[in-house]
């Protein structure tokens, strides 16, 4: 009888192991597309295991392994298959530009051509991340804003669209006389009403023109120029293109990557602003030709002061890296102040802006109501 309920008890428990097995949470959910989490995750891993002492082929086989996506573990696996073949790894990684970014295939080059590898990928992955939080902060402090603009915008197009036309047709009816206010919100509710449609089609259409246009050469510099030269966006703009090109100077140059090389990647690292990404081109000519880094900066006019004169005595001291680390930390910080500042004016404003759009909306309706309430008395 003993062994019997011992023979139950293991079967349980063996049932229970499997059960958890099959359910323990080892691994995450897998997705299709490729994040910049499951970037930094695969420069991570790697780093972890160069640190451990793992070949690169076998690295790659359990970053490929780990990876929750079914992309970048297909992307992983075939730079394995790449490197078996006898390709190096910046090699085999060039060959995904959309995945990594032309800058960390330099890094990764430096590092593989001066046997330091583990210290470069990881300066790589902690400039990655701290990218990455940085465009995190840009896009959570305009997505608030933005809100309470729609809902701004949609509460004043329902009030004009549903509740104007209610009271309008109330105040007809009674053969009511307006001031001047309520005829005025009046005749834009019945425009509204009138031309939607219109006003729709119109928005979408100039929505997709704008976009046509911000992808052609010429949309794209004016837009760049645009944005560089706006108030209160402008500065925050070129302060974080200062951030952008003494992080990325930075870590290019701390990996052994030569100067001129690391203005040609800082092409890359801008091409999605074509005004700076010009200004590292003609610099990048004006070094070669045997200028100094500080006055072809200058010379540009596209850089604050401050970066200019601290790049000046980085090149004098011998310590540009070291300078260009503190340029980004300053500029970072700089920047996340400049948007608190922002956020915080755009909140009330859109707030002000809303309340007075919606107090004449309701004024223009109740004040004929009161004059309507006078007159029967």
């Amino acid at each position: 009888m003993v062994e019997a309920t011992t023979s139950v008890s293991s079967e349980a428990a063996l049932g229970g192991s499997n059960w958890l097995k099959k359910h323990i949470r080892t691994s995450s959910k897998m997705h299709k597309g490729i994040k910049g989490d499951d970037k930094i995750q695969f420069f991570q891993q790697l780093t972890t295991l160069f640190a451990a002492g793992t070949p690169l082929l076998e690295a790659l086989h359990i970053a490929a392994h780990q990876s929750q996506s079914v992309k970048m573990q297909s992307v992983v696996r075939t730079i394995a298959d790449r490197v078996a073949g006898g390709l190096s790894l910046h090699q085999a990684a060039a060959n995904f530009p959309n995945v990594f970014d032309q800058q960390w295939i330099e890094v990764i080059k430096t590092g593989e051509m001066s046997g330091q590898l583990t210290d470069v990928l990881t300066s790589l992955t902690e400039h990655i991340v701290l990218a990455r939080e940085m465009r995190s902060k840009l896009i959570s402090a305009m997505i608030y804003p933005c809100i309470l603009t729609i809902v701004a915008i949609l509460a004043v197009t329902v009030m004009l669209w549903k509740v104007v036309p209610t009271f309008a047709k109330f105040f007809e009816d009674f053969d009511a006389k307006l001031p001047g206010i309520t005829e005025k919100v009046i005749e834009l509710s019945k425009f509204l009403q009138s031309n939607g449609l219109v006003l729709l089609g119109g928005v979408v259409g100039f929505v997709f023109v704008f976009r046509w246009y911000a992808r052609t050469d010429g949309g794209k510099r004016l837009l760049d120029r645009l944005v560089l030269t706006a108030p209160l966006v402008g500065d925050i703009a070129v302060q974080s293109a200062m951030e952008r090109f003494a992080s990325n100077a930075a870590l290019l140059l701390r990996s052994g990557l030569p100067l001129l090389e690391t203005l040609e990647s800082m092409q890359g690292v801008f091409h999605n602003n074509t005004v700076y990404s010009e200004a590292f081109r003609k610099i990048q000519q004006r070094v070669a030709a045997g200028g100094g880094l500080a006055p072809a900066m200058e010379q540009s006019g596209l850089f604050t002061s401050l970066v200019v004169s601290m790049t000046r005595v980085g090149e004098e001291s011998g310590q540009l890296v070291t300078v260009l680390d503190e340029i980004s930390s300053y500029y970072r910080k700089k920047v996340e102040a400049a948007l608190e500042r922002l956020t915080s004016a755009i909140e009330p404003i859109v707030i002000l802006g809303m309340g007075v759009i919606v107090a004449t909306i309701l004024m223009s309706i109740y004040l004929p109501m009161f004059e309507m309430a006078g007159s029967v008395h």
